[in-house]
């Protein structure tokens, strides 16, 4: 079953042209997400939920931004799944019904009273409904990282906020596309950035200096989220740029 939200585009969900970001349009699908998990009696509004499903990572394709103070429809649905990995898939449209962008994303789940994850059985999915056979990316698997390295061209430490951490207490999953963009080139950020995947590894849930680490190769851009201190891996984001103009 597909579920729909519908979002008004402010002032803080646009760039400089007044166009919506991507950091915005990862929210809205986000929110969706959880709140498909209120209607599935699986997340609660208030207090401890039964079950926490935790994301494992996105791969997002955006085809055109609408403008501040529109109102677009964001729409998910459960796809397929394995023992302990679900994904979701998403469409966005803007108030002519045009097509935004899609995405997709895997998620796996935590028992809230034991920290533990859970296996996928028949029940704890089939209260989403799932619609299998609606695919965004037919073929598409989260890159493996299990083994990430490296070279980087650039590197740049920076302190975290606390505004970048969500009630969870760690740092909210959208952030890290924002701190991925802190050490984009600035000719990059012009040309823009319609297509990126984000994956994560290690939650971040300490306020703590993150070194960013950049490598550019043509219209691909690398970059790795790492604790400054002790290296750990927190995420990885590959973002796709606009070819640049002739």
């Amino acid at each position: 079953m597909k579920l729909r939200q519908d979002f008004f585009i402010g002032v803080q969900d646009v760039s400089q042209d007044k166009k919506l970001t991507n950091h915005a349009l990862l929210e809205m699908m986000s929110d969706t997400s959880m709140l498909h998990g209120v209607k599935a009696g699986q997340t609660s509004t208030d207090g401890r939920s039964t079950v926490s499903w935790i994301v494992l990572g996105w791969k997002v394709k955006v085809y055109q931004r609408p403008s501040m103070f529109s109102t677009v429809s964001a729409y998910t649905w459960a796809q397929k799944h394995g023992l302990v990995r679900a994904s979701r898939d998403y469409f966005v449209r803007d108030e002519k019904g045009e097509l935004i962008a899609e995405a997709t994303s895997e998620w796996t789940p935590i028992d809230t009273k034991t920290g533990k994850f859970l296996r996928i059985t028949p029940e704890l999915i089939g209260a989403f409904d799932p619609e299998p056979e609606e695919v965004n990316f037919p073929g598409y698997k989260l890159p493996a990282m299990r083994r990430f390295h490296m070279e980087p061209d650039v590197t740049k430490q920076i302190e975290l906020n606390t505004s970048m951490f969500d009630y969870n207490r760690h740092v909210h999953n959208s952030i890290y596309l924002v701190l991925a963009e802190q050490i984009l080139p600035e000719n990059v950020l012009q040309r823009g950035i319609d297509e990126f995947e984000l994956v994560y590894k290690m939650e971040i849930t300490q306020m703590q200096p993150v070194r960013l680490e950049y490598k550019g190769e043509g219209d691909t851009h690398t970059v790795a989220i790492r604790n400054a201190e002790d290296n750990t891996l927190h995420a990885v984001v590959i973002l796709k740029s606009k070819p640049e103009e002739s």
